[in-house]
């Protein structure tokens, strides 16, 4: 905060800032880190009980959904092993496997492999080759996990995700949840989904 708007910051607001912080903080946790949009009419209803615009009431929860776009992005750095997977689950005529974890200090690297005999695919146009689905990873509201982006070739796909922070080493009992989504947003589910215990 610059000096001149110090200067300008009614001191008795200070407590009531704080606890508006302290219930964003409690929303996200209760939302697992998703935590959506209100409708229109809720949005409405509440404008005119509190004495707000809606549009400010709609801008105000617009950017409280895209704060995880301003987190730090945690980048993994010591390198220490890696722990053989090698899971796999058929689905949709596709195979999707988890084959290792790579463990870092800091975080852990979780890759997703997709297989699919491309002779049975349709003929795709170049548009419809650029609008492919994203996988989004989902383990449980203690870790966060971001996508590092997607390649591939005909036939294969790749998508990798960091995780923080860093699983354990035994990883039985944790399920790797990955969600379709028409969107790298995550906001658009397809309604599919692949699960892959450790």
């Amino acid at each position: 905060m610059s000096e001149q708007h110090s200067k300008n910051y009614d001191s008795r607001l200070v407590t009531l800032d704080e606890q508006i912080c302290a219930l964003l903080q409690q929303r996200k946790e209760q939302s697992a880190h998703t935590p959506g949009f209100p409708s229109d009419d809720t949005i409405s209803k509440w404008a005119k009980q509190y004495g707000f615009d809606d549009t400010f009431l709609a801008m105000f929860f617009q950017l409280i959904k895209s704060e995880k776009y301003y987190t730090s992005n945690v980048e993994p750095t010591g390198f220490r092993h890696y722990i053989p997977v090698l899971k796999t689950v058929e689905g949709g005529e596709r195979l999707y496997t988890v084959s290792y974890v790579r463990q870092y200090d800091n975080a852990s690297v979780v890759q997703l492999l997709i297989d699919w005999d491309e002779q049975q695919e349709p003929q795709l146009t170049i548009q419809q080759k650029l609008q492919r689905n994203h996988f989004g990873l989902y383990i449980d509201e203690s870790y966060e996990c971001r996508s590092k982006g997607t390649g591939g070739s005909n036939g294969h796909e790749s998508s990798t995700y960091v995780v923080t922070p860093p699983l354990p080493d035994d990883l039985r009992g944790l399920h790797f949840v990955f969600t379709e989504y028409e969107d790298v947003f995550e906001e658009k589910p397809t309604g599919w989904a692949v699960t892959i215990q450790g």
